[in-house]
């Protein structure tokens, strides 16, 4: 419970960090690419069906973790009832950390290729988070602060990129970045309706 807690803690910071960056007057100032992404309910909720008997109740919740490779490293915690914190990774020196505060709430990772770092974070209760990563090098957090909150970031096939996305309320309930999947040198930003992408120098 201490290390979700740390985790957690870490993270809001992060969070805020990552929105003051993101604010329009700077990323005017930087000319970065805007974009809008997807809040279309019935492309998260198809996702979102496999898992559904599994989340929710009262009491317990369930974490998973299967690792193939060399040198991964994976860490899961939650602090609430009836949530679902699943890993799969594979290659090697991958790493991943997933921390629920909350109930009734879902983070899953599939994690492929070599060299690449995933934290997942949702505090609020209702959540759902879908992430998948593959190649090489790349560097994805997905932070969830409030209540009915579900996505995705599909981040497979990328190179040497980072992305950061944090939703909260003003995200809308459900958020599907698009264009993130074979990313190559590039950081992308996604705060409530809106994603910035900029080429890594």
């Amino acid at each position: 419970m201490k290390t979700t807690a740390r985790i957690l803690k870490a993270l809001k910071a992060a969070a805020l960090a990552t929105a003051m960056i993101a604010a329009p007057g700077l990323a005017a100032a930087e000319n970065l690419l805007v974009s809008d992404y997807e809040t279309n309910p019935a492309a998260v909720q198809g996702l979102m069906q496999p898992i559904m008997p599994i989340v929710g109740g009262a009491t317990g919740s369930t974490t998973g973790i299967i690792q193939i490779g060399q040198n991964n490293y994976a860490n899961s915690g939650i602090q609430g009832t009836g949530s679902l914190a699943l890993i799969q990774q594979s290659g090697a020196n991958n790493r991943a950390v997933q921390a629920i505060e909350g109930s009734s709430s879902a983070l899953l990772l599939v994690q492929g290729g070599t060299n690449n770092s995933v934290v997942q974070a949702s505090r609020g209760d209702n959540n759902f988070q879908l992430v998948g990563v593959s190649g090489n090098n790349n560097q994805v957090a997905y932070i969830q602060t409030g209540d009915n909150l579900a996505g995705a970031l599909d981040v497979r096939d990328s190179v040497n990129s980072t992305v950061v996305a944090v939703q909260t309320p003003q995200s809308g309930n459900y958020m599907m970045p698009t264009s993130l999947r074979g990313l190559e040198n590039k950081t992308v930003v996604v705060v409530p309706g809106r994603m910035y992408v900029v080429p890594k120098r």
